[in-house]
This record gives structure tokens, C-alpha cells and sequence, in this order.
């Protein structure tokens, strides 16, 4: 992203806010061609919307941008404010800010922290959250695209459970990035609330999908010399007339989790095969 504030402006809450809410009024409104109406700061009778958009359809979007600590409570009662006045909302968190339980990156790692609020927004949101950085260097200040992050439970039974500190609770999960592939908006009603997403893709879906070309490939793979041994997904004898027997399903299900475990971790591997197995009929 290009310089979108001078590092003459104070690094403070209010930088932050300023240059974040700035980025999505300059790259949603580039990028949606069919807007009537966009706004920084628009002003209604009880709140103010950090950024706004009304396409020609009609639907209308807020953007909120979160930087400082704020509430559960408080994102049902701005979201439900905007819902009941025919608006849906994008809810952005800046990954370093004091919404976040921990620093949040584009980034696939193990047993993060991750706040309340986070936690929420995933619900919320269908299995994703919406962050977006700040780098400074000497004398430029960029601003990162947004990136979502997935969260599922970890490997780690002890931390599969809510932890309190003196102030707030939090939880301990695995994180999967997942790109955002257009600055395009989708509203959406989900979990019952009319929210604005990008056209991401849901990680636990991309995981599905790598599943099944993953069985797919291995199932339908050829080979040139039928004394071939210890494939994935099958073994040849030695014999002239190429017996395939397949491997059980213990070690087919287990090939999977070698394959995938490292990068999305046990728990939403199980989770998608599940799916996977009652919405594909698949045997294993």
C-alpha cells in the first residue's frame, strides 16, 4: 500500500484510526464502481460511522474501524443500531491495536491469544475476522491490505477452554490466514446480523477443497510400473497381474493429518472431514 498519511501526524490511537479508515474509503471507493454515495465520518442521529457507502442497488454499508479496547456488548449494539436502520457493517481491527488479545499478522501459527471480541466477530463473521496493519519505516508510513484469520481449536487440550486475567478473558487457538482477493464487498445476513464481508473464502472450505483434490490425486493417479510400492492411498504386489489393495481407512485418515496437521493443526482437520464425510458420502 502507497503512503497514505505524513509521519508528521502523531503515532498515536488516533493516527492509527485516521490512516486505517482512510485506506478503506480510498481502495472500496476505487474499487466499486456502482456507488452513489460514500462518506468519511458519517454523522446519524445516535452515532457516527467511521467510513459509508450506498450502492445503486440500495444496500448501504458502514465500515468500523476498532483500534482501542471495546466490548461484546458494545459491537451487538453498534451493529444492531446500524442492522435495524437497513445498514449492513464491515467490522476492521487493527491487528496491533487493544482490541486484540495478542498482535495479529498474515500469518498461519499455533496457539494464539485471542480476545473476546475476536472471538465474536469469528461467529459472527462465519469463520473469519478482518485485521489490517501499520508499518513505519524511516519516513514512510504503509498501511498493509486486509487479510483474514480463521481461528480453530488447538491440538492442546489444556488450552481448549476460556482464560481469565485481572481485566478481560480471552481464549488460546490455532490461526490460519486466508487472502482477501478484491477490495469488492458482498452484504450478507448471517448469525443474524446484516454484515459486509470481502469475497475471501473461508479457510475451513479451502481445507475441504485441498482434502478432496488431495484424495482425488492420490485415487486416480497412474503408474507406469505396476510393482510399484507403497503409494499413499495404495500398495501393489509384486506379482505380474498388479493386485491393487487399498490402504484401510485408519491410514488414509491418518495420511491426511500428516499432510495438512502441520499448517491447520488436527482440530479442523477432523472437524472438515467430518463435514466432508456427511456432505460428500465420503467412505474413508
Amino acid at each position: 500500500m502507497s503512503n497514505l498519511l505524513s509521519t508528521h501526524n502523531t503515532k498515536s490511537e488516533s493516527f492509527y484510526h485516521k490512516a486505517i479508515k482512510r485506506l478503506f474509503f480510498k481502495y472500496i471507493s476505487e474499487n466499486n464502481k456502482d456507488l452513489i454515495e460514500k462518506s468519511l465520518e458519517k454523522y446519524f442521529i445516535n452515532r457516527r460511522a467511521d467510513v459509508y457507502f450506498r450502492f445503486k442497488s440500495g444496500e448501504e454499508i458502514v465500515v468500523e474501524v476498532q483500534n482501542s479496547y471495546i466490548s461484546v456488548k458494545e459491537i451487538i449494539e453498534r451493529t444492531e443500531y446500524y442492522n435495524k436502520n437497513g445498514i449492513h457493517v464491515l467490522w476492521i481491527i487493527y491487528g496491533k491495536g487493544g482490541c486484540v488479545a495478542s498482535p495479529k499478522f498474515p500469518e498461519d501459527k499455533k496457539n494464539v491469544k485471542i480476545s473476546s471480541v475476536e472471538n465474536f466477530l469469528h461467529g459472527m463473521y462465519g469463520g473469519r475476522v478482518y485485521y489490517v496493519n501499520i508499518k513505519f519505516y524511516k519516513d514512510k508510513t504503509t498501511i498493509t491490505p486486509p487479510f483474514a484469520l480463521h481461528f480453530s481449536l488447538s491440538s492442546k487440550k489444556k488450552y481448549r477452554k476460556i482464560f481469565r486475567s485481572k481485566f478481560e478473558s480471552y481464549y488460546i487457538k490455532n490461526v490460519n490466514f486466508a487472502k482477501i482477493p478484491s477490495w469488492n464487498l458482498l452484504c450478507v445476513n448471517f448469525n443474524g446480523f446484516d454484515i459486509a464481508r470481502f469475497y475471501d473464502k473461508n479457510v475451513k472450505r479451502i481445507l475441504k477443497e485441498k482434502i478432496l483434490k488431495f484424495l482425488k490425486e492420490k485415487k486416480f493417479r497412474n503408474f507406469n510400473n505396476c510393482r510399484t510400492k507403497n503409494d499413499n492411498l495404495r500398495k501393489f504386489s509384486n506379482k505380474n497381474d498388479c493386485n491393487i489393495k487399498y490402504y484401510k481407512k485408519k491410514k488414509l485418515i491418518k495420511l491426511i493429518l500428516v499432510n495438512f496437521s502441520n499448517k491447520y493443526g488436527k482440530p479442523i482437520i477432523n472437524e472438515s472431514l467430518f463435514e466432508l464425510i456427511k456432505e460428500r458420502k465420503l467412505d474413508i
